[in-house]
C-alpha cells in the first residue's frame, strides 16, 4: 500500500483539520440520539463479557472528541481513550470535563497500542476502522492488548457511494445547506482517500475479516439494538463485536 507511516501521518493531520467541525456536530448531537447509544452500550457490553462482572478497562481507540469514551466512564467503566490527532484530544478532554467524568486520554495511534504498556478488558473503535492505512496491522494491536476473554466492539459504515454523496452534495446545495461539502469530500479524498484502503467505508463483512485476521473469533451483530434516529447518515451502518481468540 506504500509508506504506511506517511499514510498515518496524512489521517492524522486531517483529523486536525476537523476536529474544530466535529466537535461543533457532537456538541450539537441531541441527548436522545445520546442516550440511545448509552442504552445500547448497557446491552452489548454484558453480552461481549458474559461472567465480566463490573466495571471494565476499556480502551477507546479513535476517541476523536470523546463521545464514546465519556458515555462509558458514565456507565461506570475505567476507560482509556486513544487518539493521534492532539487537537481532537483537547476537545476530548473538554468533553470529560463538562460530563463530570474520569477519562485517561492518551496521544496514541489505534496502529500503536501496545506502546501503552497496559492490558485491557474490551477495545472500542467508533467510526474508525475504515479511516485506517493498515487495518489488519491495528486490530491485531488490539488482541494483543486483550486480556484473556476479552472482546472488540466496533461501530461503522459504508460512508462513500455514489447515491450517499450524491444526496450529501444537493443538501448541501440548498438553502442553508453546508456549501463547502463539495470541497471537503474531494480534499479528503486527495489528502487520504488513497492512503487508506477502505476510505469508502467498510461492509460487516470486510469488517469481520479484518478482526479475523487481526486475531479475533467470528462477531455477533448488534446494530438492532440501536435505534434509526440515532444512526449516522449513510448506508450500511452496522455495529459488531467479537472475542479475541
Amino acid at each position: 500500500m506504500g509508506d504506511v507511516n506517511g499514510a498515518l501521518d496524512a489521517v492524522r493531520r486531517n483529523w486536525d483539520r476537523r476536529a474544530r467541525d466535529y466537535n461543533r456536530f457532537y456538541r450539537r448531537f441531541s441527548a436522545d440520539r445520546r442516550d440511545a447509544w448509552r442504552t445500547a452500550c448497557e446491552k452489548i457490553v454484558p453480552a461481549l463479557r458474559p461472567g465480566g462482572a463490573g466495571p471494565l478497562d476499556v480502551l477507546d481507540v479513535g476517541t476523536g472528541t470523546g463521545f464514546l469514551s465519556t458515555l462509558l466512564a458514565e456507565l461506570g467503566h475505567r476507560v482509556t481513550a486513544v487518539d493521534p490527532s492532539a487537537t481532537m484530544l483537547g476537545y476530548a478532554r473538554e468533553e470529560a470535563e463538562r460530563r463530570g467524568v474520569d477519562v485517561s486520554f492518551r496521544e496514541c495511534g489505534a496502529h500503536d497500542v501496545e506502546d501503552l504498556a497496559s492490558t485491557f478488558d474490551l477495545v472500542t473503535a467508533r467510526y474508525v476502522l475504515w479511516t485506517l492505512p493498515a487495518p489488519v496491522r491495528a486490530t491485531a494491536a488490539w488482541s494483543r492488548v486483550l486480556r484473556p476473554g476479552g472482546a472488540v466492539l466496533i461501530a461503522d459504515s459504508t460512508w462513500h457511494t455514489w447515491r450517499g454523496d450524491g444526496r450529501r452534495l444537493l443538501a448541501s446545495l440548498r438553502p442553508g445547506g453546508d456549501h463547502g461539502f463539495a470541497w471537503r469530500l474531494l480534499r479528503d479524498y486527495v489528502r487520504i482517500g488513497r492512503a487508506t484502503p477502505n476510505w469508502k467505508g467498510l461492509t460487516p463483512q470486510r469488517a469481520q475479516a479484518i478482526l479475523a485476521a487481526g486475531g479475533f473469533r467470528r462477531g455477533e451483530r448488534f446494530d438492532d439494538l440501536l435505534p434509526e434516529f440515532a444512526r449516522p447518515v449513510g448506508e450500511g451502518f452496522f455495529i459488531t463485536g467479537a472475542r479475541v481468540r
